[in-house]
């Protein structure tokens, strides 16, 4: 689920590495969380442009279903290069 919205993403991920949500620095915050047992599926840094992710998409062959997070890398690339 992309925190903060009502959308879910059928994803992959491998449970054994999974970041404890209670150990993330104060400037980083959850991005993505798993539906069913809420472990950490990406997070952001609160001020930097840095994020990520510990999944890829299922419903569809190819990064289509989150592909709006190469968008918003994109963006995020344009606006801060020197």
């Amino acid at each position: 689920m992309l925190k903060g919205t009502n959308k879910a993403y059928i994803t992959s991920q491998n449970h054994g590495y999974a970041i404890d949500n209670a150990t993330l620095p104060a400037d980083w915050e959850p991005l993505f969380l798993n539906l069913n047992d809420q472990t950490n599926e990406g997070m952001r840094h609160k001020s930097k442009p840095f994020f990520s992710t510990q999944f890829h998409p299922e419903a569809s062959s190819g990064p289509k279903d989150t592909e709006f997070l190469f968008d918003q890398f994109i963006d995020l690339v344009s606006r801060h290069k020197r």
